[in-house]
């Protein structure tokens, strides 16, 4: 772009500049939209011209609200992309404009920021500098008279000077995070103590913006800095305004870096404590100083529990918060159950408990809460300290499930008599509690309290004059449901059933609404047995989807569409084929008349035709054509991100509702629509489920779907999208394998699929996530078979993992690290182990991908092997069982599906091997009695030797005390171990030694992996004459009778079961009369019983 020619910024084109600023300020529409035109051309056309004029007029303009208008329009332009920039760059205006045209703005800025008298211009003014000196940090480039300017400021005698100084370190603190960290805090010291109140304050949040980009060393220097930050805090309590700035500022430092309020916490507590009971300040205020203390709590848990004074004043505190209520009577009278005021300080006190009990654990919590709660529950005069205590329990119970679970009885026992409080709210509470312990509590409840739960609960749907405690109750009954087994529901679905259809025919929408959802909940927990209860709610609720059409009974529709189909599910296809062609017209119209982009029955249709077709499998195939679009396009959904340039906090919470999730990236407020992102979920897993039940009949939409799908696994704005989309992969390639799809028609996009998931894999840092994509892997080599990934690929992955492993292996580190600090609590130990089993989880499932890579590329992966091998032996190093256990699994799986080529490598894993035969973990020990066994198996001759030498550590894994009872697995596979050398190994040992021990160590009952090689094993030798065998012939038959009286379980294939019968049959006619009763003592009672139902003996 052309540099500006500075002379052109003559007053006539400033002149004409303010009259198109002053247009845009205009009421009249027409005006306004011609100056955005006119501002839009000279953007476009005279970019330098314009940005170098709103510069000159920020500086110049004798109006002072020209130059605050000035100053932020220019900030806005300047970092707009420009319009002739490549899309993939990020190019703004303030880039294209070049050098001089650059300096010519800063110099006019700089001027404006020493010689500016208004505040509030001056505010403007300072955030334009510190925005665009943000951006040129990013882009690599400097701005270094800013730092002269900044640090002259900040020695100013005039407080504007120094405040503004402060503002721009704040926002953007790198421009000085190359300047010595002592002479920063030295000046951060002298302006904490400046005598300008504002001052102070702005030298606070620098101080925290600047700490927040240091380097660990750095931050040392700052470990006696927070006294000094705290101390302006008690002057700012006649100003509310500051104060709660303040305390913000001390929120964000927190999150960062809670150790550094380790000196200070006690006195912050009880600062903050105060705040939040003086009742005279603002509800913003004292929410503000609550937000201190949770941050602290969650961000440093074990620093927080040191300061039990603290605790056991803010637990009291939040539930005295609890009580604050009104009795409205607009509860009682509202049309809507979602008007509750969010901010009001029982609802935020319910958050906090909740919070605090998971950041803290039970032990911090409970006994104060519990303290009080009977207290508070048995108070019959204040209705609303019953209402707070179970409130609280519901609050609390996530957090202290573990502790409270063990007092479930009892808990229960203080809160079903208030099912039946004479106080409406108070019930509504106790539904609120029930219905929160059965999510938290799950399946403890629904297995060991059903009866006490329906029997209290059910009855409560009754509350007629109070349609919103009947909604309540039957929404905890929801809860109840998610997870009952059918047995401990079928005696109490006939009240359940009548109420809800009684709750169909009150006047209230919402309370409709809650009976359809729990109608809906009851029939998917009760299953078949809803069957009895289809002729009576199907014709309710088709009626209700023909009548009920005008605009605010949407929602309605949507949930009895959900209820509808979720009862099709419960009852069958046998059930439900009758009015299936009725029903799938009603919901062909309902799709037509969906219109309005918010309206709900949309994203409920979506999931009732997915349910619809999971019912009608095959036979839904034909509807497709009309389904499937609608759905293509909510999968296909943009997010919707705006960015906020509003800097009202009221002005945006009035823009950016619930719908919306406000998000600061790079200083950067930005505002996502999450109801988009939800549809967009919603639409994807319904793709999961039409894939996976209609198989073959998908193929024809796979390449469609599959264009949408495999761009979601990096959907970074939603976690459900990428984990639905990775999961929804496999699918789509087997309905093509199912569909007969030419093998050489699929390769070319399963390798661009393949290598995409690859290459997210390997930065990916979310271990959830990474083990979805480690399963969509798996799961794809299963589908597509053998050599389905070629060398560069399988190097590709290869990479991927070793740098999967290294990081699993660093974050392991770190951990153990953590644990030795001094300051370490062991209440963290349960944070620790949370992320632990994160990992595991991770590894367990690249495990599994690992087993299908090498088994569908056998020899050809010996290459991938060799560069992974380092990684994978240093496994065996670790202390930690999951990952010596991944290591030996990995060797395990080189070794049966490379064979013989695995050799050369033993000398690595051998020993770890055979010294885990007899580790303490059965899990260890199953993986090398595993190994064992298929190196007999598949090894070949050079593991002869090495397999027999394994033969005394398996024989005394087998016969070790208790081996039968814990780790049956493990001393099963050393069983089957032993039988594969007998079988596959003709090295010189004492064979006939080793066999009869071996049938003595039989039967194998629970490993139905390793059982069907050991009977076929067995039954071959029955086959011709032996004697060891001939000896233990009794005993021989009662491994196969044994092997019979579990075969349902133990055998996956009618065909082995027979020939087990038949090997039992023709030994039982040869033993006599003596050889038959001994067979007979050697099984159980209940074997015996099992062979003879099933007619074997």
């Amino acid at each position: 772009m052309t540099q500006p020619n500075m002379a052109a910024l003559s007053s006539e084109v400033l002149n004409q500049l303010v009259l198109v600023l002053a247009s845009l300020s205009s009421t009249d529409n027409a005006v306004r939209s011609g100056a955005e035109e006119n501002l839009n051309s000279l953007l476009i056309g005279q970019s330098a011209v314009l940005l170098c004029s709103l510069a000159n007029l920020t500086r110049n303009s004798g109006d002072e609200h020209l130059r605050q208008f000035a100053a932020i329009l220019l900030r806005r332009l300047a970092l707009k992309q420009a319009h002739d920039a490549p899309k993939d760059q990020n190019v703004t205006y303030y880039i294209s404009i070049g050098n001089e045209a650059r300096v010519y703005v800063q110099n006019e800025l700089m001027e404006s920021l020493k010689n500016e008298v208004r505040p509030t211009v001056r505010r403007k003014v300072a955030d334009t500098v510190a925005e665009l000196a943000k951006h040129m940090l990013h882009k690599g480039s400097t701005w270094d008279d800013l730092l002269h300017i900044i640090f002259d400021c900040a020695r100013s005698p005039t407080p504007e000077h120094r405040i503004t100084s402060f503002q721009i370190i704040a926002q953007v603190p790198g421009i000085i995070t190359d300047a010595d960290p002592n002479m920063m805090k030295r000046s951060f010291l002298t302006a904490l103590q400046d005598q300008s109140l504002e001052v102070r304050v702005e030298a606070m949040s620098a101080a925290v913006q600047y700490m927040a980009e240091l380097e660990p060393k750095q931050l040392a220097l700052f470990n006696d800095f927070l006294p000094q930050m705290l101390a302006i805090l008690p002057a700012l309590s006649d100003n509310e305004e500051q104060l709660e700035k303040c305390l913000g500022y001390l929120i964000e430092l927190g999150d960062i870096h809670p150790k550094l309020f380790r000196p200070v916490m006690p006195d912050l507590m009880q600062f903050t404590l105060q705040i939040m009971k003086n009742e005279e300040l603002e509800d913003t205020t004292r929410q503000t100083a609550l937000e201190v203390n949770l941050t602290l709590a969650e961000a440093a848990p074990g620093l927080f529990r040191k300061n039990p004074q603290g605790i056991a004043v803010l637990i009291p505190t939040l539930m005295e918060w609890m009580t604050h209520l009104e009795d409205d009577e607009s509860w009682y009278t509202t049309d809507s159950v979602e008007d509750d005021d969010n901010d009001a300080d029982d609802i935020v006190g319910g958050e906090a408990l909740d919070r605090l009990a998971r950041a803290l654990g039970g032990k911090a919590v409970l006994p104060i809460a519990f303290g009080m709660i009977p207290t508070m529950l048995s108070d019959a005069q204040n209705w609303a300290k019953r209402h707070g205590a179970l409130m609280t329990i519901s609050a609390i119970a996530e957090g202290c499930a573990k502790i409270m679970e063990a007092e479930l009885q009892q808990i229960l026992a203080l809160i079903v008599p208030h099912l039946r409080d004479p106080h409406p709210r108070v019930r509504w509470a106790a539904c609120n509690a029930v219905g929160q312990m059965s999510t938290d509590f799950t399946p403890t409840i629904q297995t060991k309290h059903a009866d006490i739960f329906l029997t209290n609960l059910v009855p409560v749907m009754d509350d007629a004059q109070f349609p919103r405690v009947q909604a309540h109750a039957a929404a905890a009954l929801v809860n109840f449901s998610t997870e009952v087994p059918k047995e401990n529901i079928a005696p109490y679905l006939d009240g359940i059933f009548q109420r809800c259809l009684a709750l169909l025919n009150t006047g209230k929408t919402y309370v409709q609404e809650q009976a359809l959802t729990t109608i809906a909940t009851c029939a998917d927990a009760a299953g078949d047995r809803f069957v009895q209860y289809y002729p009576s709610i199907m014709p309710i609720l088709v009626n209700v989807l023909k009548q009920a059409t005008a605009k605010e009974f949407r929602l309605l529709r949507g949930k009895a569409v959900e209820c509808a189909t979720l009862i099709a599910l419960a009852v069958g296809k046998d059930v439900f084929a009758k009015d299936a062609p009725e029903f799938i017209q009603i919901l062909q119209q309902m799709q037509e008349s969906v219109t309005d982009p918010d309206d709900p029955v949309g994203s409920y249709l979506l999931a009732a035709w997915a349910r619809v077709g999971k019912v009608l499998g095959p036979d839904f195939v034909p509807y497709l054509p009309m389904v499937l679009p609608p759905l293509l396009q909510s999968a296909a959904l943009k997010p919707d991100v705006s960015m906020i340039d509003e800097e009202d906090d009221d002005e945006v919470a009035e823009k950016y509702g619930e719908d919306w999730e406000l998000l600061l990236i790079d200083g950067q407020r930005i505002g996502i629509k999450t109801s988009v992102l939800e549809e967009k979920c919603t639409a994807v897993e319904m793709l999961i489920c039409y894939a996976r039940e209609l198989g073959a009949g998908f193929a024809p939409y796979v390449e469609q779907v599959m264009n949408i799908a495999v761009p979601l696994i990096k959907f970074y704005f939603h976690e459900g999208v990428r984990h639905a989309a990775a999961g929804l992969i496999p699918l789509l390639f087997e309905a093509l394998v199912k569909a007969a799809v030419a093998r050489t028609q699929i390769l070319p996009t399963y390798h661009n699929v393949f290598t995409k998931l690859v290459e997210c894999s390997s930065d990916e840092v979310d271990t959830a996530f990474l083990a979805q994509l480690y399963t969509t892997m798996q799961e794809l080599l299963d589908v597509m078979g053998p050599d389905s990934v070629p060398i560069e690929l399988r190097n590709l992955w290869a990479e991927a993992v070793n740098s999967q492993l290294q990081a699993y292996w660093d974050r392991g580190v770190e951990r153990d690290a953590a644990r030795k600090e001094a300051d370490f609590d062991p209440e963290d130990e349960e944070l620790l182990q949370s992320a632990e089993e994160g990992d595991d989880a991770f590894l367990a499932e690249l495990s599994t991908a690992f087993h299908s890579m090498v088994k569908n590329h056998r020899e050809g992966f010996v290459p991938q092997f060799e560069k992974m091998a380092p990684v994978i032996f240093k496994f065996f190093e670790s202390t930690t069982l999951s990952c010596r256990h991944f290591a030996l699994c990995a060797l395990d799986d080189i070794i049966e599906f490379i064979g013989p080529a695995s050799f050369p490598y033993h000398g690595h894993f051998w020993g770890h091997i055979h010294r885990s035969l007899i580790d303490a973990s059965p899990e260890i020990r199953q993986a090398a009695g595993y190994g064992v066994g298929v190196a007999a198996q598949f090894g070949g001759p050079s593991y002869a030797p090495l397999v027999v030498e394994a033969l005394q550590n398996l024989f005394a894994m087998i016969n070790a005390p208790g081996a039968r009872l814990e780790g049956v697995l493990a001393t099963e596979n050393a069983v089957s171990a032993v039988g594969k050398i007998l079988h596959f190994v003709s090295a010189p040992y004492d064979h006939d030694s080793v066999l009869e021990a071996w049938i003595n160590a039989l039967p194998i009952l629970q490993d139905s992996d390793e059982a069907p090689h050991t009977y076929s094993y067995l039954l071959s030798l029955l086959e011709t004459p032996n004697a060891v065998v001939q000896r233990n012939v009794v005993q021989v038959a009662v491994v196969l009778a044994k092997a019979l009286a579990n075969s349902e379980e133990l055998f996956e294939h009618e065909e082995m079961k027979r020939k087990v019968l038949e090997g039992l049959q023709r030994v039982i006619a040869g033993v006599g009369e003596e050889g038959k009763a001994g067979v007979w003592r050697g099984l159980s009672e209940v074997e015996r019983r099992v062979l003879g139902e099933r007619g074997y003996i």
